[in-house]
């Protein structure tokens, strides 16, 4: 990564870290994805977060595979935003959101896929679109912890890396 990526990688971080750490969590979806783009290259030629490039480099579902014109595709965090923010709010409440925290939990976490239309709708109709299964959070159960579940949920095949 560039230098001057890294530089705004690292703004965009600490503007993470003060929303979180306000308890304003509106606008965080922006903020973490400039954030992902500047920490994987995907910038304007004017050095500005390029959000179009994640169709580039996001998981495809096997669905989405062999479709290049984007209007086809939509692009959804692995993981939803919902989720991020509850492990945000855990950090708050405990008192230990700090830049680093909050970076090892969007480094963990923040990924994208890159589906179909027709995929996203099944998520939607899963109810799954922003949660993520009972199952997930079930110590016990097989998808405990496990970031796929909710694209099983919905009948989506992810393509392995």
């Amino acid at each position: 990564m560039s230098a001057i990526n890294q530089c705004n990688a690292d703004i965009e971080l600490q503007h993470i870290y003060l929303e979180v750490y306000s308890e304003r969590y509106s606008h965080l979806r922006t903020f973490l994805e400039a954030y992902y783009c500047y920490q994987h290259g995907l910038v304007t030629q004017q050095g500005k977060p390029d959000w179009i490039q994640i169709f580039n480099v996001g998981k495809r579902t096997v669905a989405a595979a062999h479709i290049q014109e984007r209007k086809l595709l939509v692009r959804e965090m692995m993981m939803p935003l919902s989720v991020i923010i509850g492990h945000f709010k855990t950090l708050v409440r405990d008192d230990e959101a700090t830049i680093e925290s909050i970076k090892a939990i969007i480094d963990d976490h923040l990924e994208y896929v890159i589906m179909t239309r027709d995929e996203h709708h099944a998520l939607i109709k899963a109810g799954v679109k922003e949660t993520m299964p009972a199952s997930y959070y079930q110590p016990l159960h097989n998808d405990y912890r496990r970031v796929n579940t909710r694209f099983d949920a919905a009948g989506i095949t992810l393509l392995m890396s």
